[in-house]
């Protein structure tokens, strides 16, 4: 028998009882879409962390308090503060330190004209904008003079502009943080999200500035930019910041430095991680699918035993009724297979748009392993479960099949 007339075949037969078909394809369709989207979802994610760190470049070297062990969120409050203005201005002074910028931040309320909203302050340094690769869409940036006087000067986020100065009317005006009246200098460039944060919806003060209204006398966080290849430029720094904080050999550091490799090679394992225990859950509906598969193939065998015997009497061969039902069994799984790439990727797309509801800046994915991963997987489960059924059709003595239900 060709292999057209056998798939043919297997279509008719399934084609005849289509509401059972239907049924049984459903556990396949449901296990082959939840791998997809867990797949999907985990690149997403991946991608939008990735995203999220990609203006961390790879001549930056990025520090905080603690050690990694210690380090549970970032900056985390359990974790003693120790970066230090004397370690910004040491560190700004060494020759191998192309620029270095410190941050501070800070929610409080924002007042204009009878406007409010309670936004994110962030307290930097001159040197925040090189670092960061940010651009001004009007006005300047804080000068050395202004951080180390403790200038009252403010620059915008472009969307707090818009909110409550009108694009482009920002500079020159006042705005008040708190209990502080600030002049507006700049407004920055659209940024969008980075560092899990709307850069667009916050304000930047001299980090001195705001150390002296909220009594603050560290930085959270710290980034050093270097011409050095970056593991010398980062013993360079463990190194002069070991000597500042008078940290004895042998004891453990109270900073943590990483570089954007090393943030991104933990995100890639966190997500690995994640998408095969996502996945592992979800294959198990493709075990119960295939279950269910093996038990309706044995149903349709014991439905059509006389079919069974006609067809061997007049000459079909073991092999033959073997891959009659072998051939039902993988359409069985393969239409699960199609089925559920389409629900899973659908869904996907679904659950995406509703992230980004949420949280801005997610991209919907499609995982191309999880597709291949569903076709391989469905054609392996309608073989591996419709063997033992199809092996007992082909086992019928044709004498005996053709006389029951007589």
């Amino acid at each position: 028998m060709k292999i057209s007339d056998l798939f043919n075949s297997a279509y008719e037969s399934l084609l005849r009882t289509r509401n059972r078909s239907l049924l049984t394809m459903l556990g396949m369709i449901i296990g082959i879409a939840a791998v997809i989207l867990a797949l999907s979802i985990g690149e997403s994610a991946e991608k939008y962390i990735l995203d999220q760190i990609s203006g961390f470049g790879s001549d930056v070297l990025y520090m905080e308090s603690g050690s990694l062990e210690e380090q549970t969120s970032n900056p985390s409050p359990f974790v003693e503060q120790v970066l230090t203005l004397d370690d910004f201005k040491a560190l700004r002074r060494e020759p191998w330190v192309e620029a270095v910028s410190g941050t501070i931040l800070k929610t409080d309320l924002l007042q204009h004209e009878g406007k409010n909203q309670n936004i994110q302050i962030s307290g930097v340094t001159t040197d925040d904008l090189i670092i960061n690769d940010y651009s001004l869409s009007s006005g300047v940036y804080f000068s050395r003079d202004q951080i180390d006087g403790r200038a009252r000067v403010a620059v915008l986020g472009t969307t707090i502009e818009e909110n409550f100065y009108g694009q482009g009317n920002a500079v020159g005006q006042r705005v008040k943080l708190g209990n502080a009246n600030y002049r507006i200098i700049g407004v920055l460039d659209k940024i969008g999200s980075r560092f899990f944060q709307n850069m667009d919806e916050m304000v930047y003060i001299p980090a001195t500035t705001l150390m002296q209204q909220y009594n603050y006398d560290t930085f959270q966080f710290m980034s050093v930019k270097t011409s050095l290849p970056i593991e010398e430029a980062k013993f360079r720094l463990q190194t002069k910041m070991r000597e500042l904080h008078n940290i004895d050999p042998g004891d453990d550091d109270d900073f943590l430095v990483s570089t954007a490799e090393e943030a991104a090679e933990i995100v890639s394992s966190i997500t690995g991680v994640l998408q095969i225990l996502l996945s592992a859950i979800a294959a198990i509906s493709l075990l119960v699918g295939g279950i269910g598969i093996m038990n309706i193939m044995y149903v349709s065998v014991t439905e059509r035993t006389q079919e069974v015997g006609l067809r061997k009497a007049v000459g079909a061969t073991n092999t033959q009724v073997l891959n009659q039902f072998l051939a039902e069994a993988v359409m069985l799984t393969l239409g699960g297979g199609v089925g559920g790439v389409l629900l899973g990727s659908g869904a996907a797309w679904l659950a995406i748009q509703i992230i980004n509801n949420y949280v801005a800046g997610w991209s919907f994915m499609v995982s191309t392993d999880g597709i291949i991963f569903g076709v391989i997987v469905s054609t392996a489960v309608g073989l591996i479960f419709g063997y033992a059924p199809a092996k007992s059709a082909s086992k019928l003595d044709p004498i005996v099949a053709l006389r029951k239900n007589e």
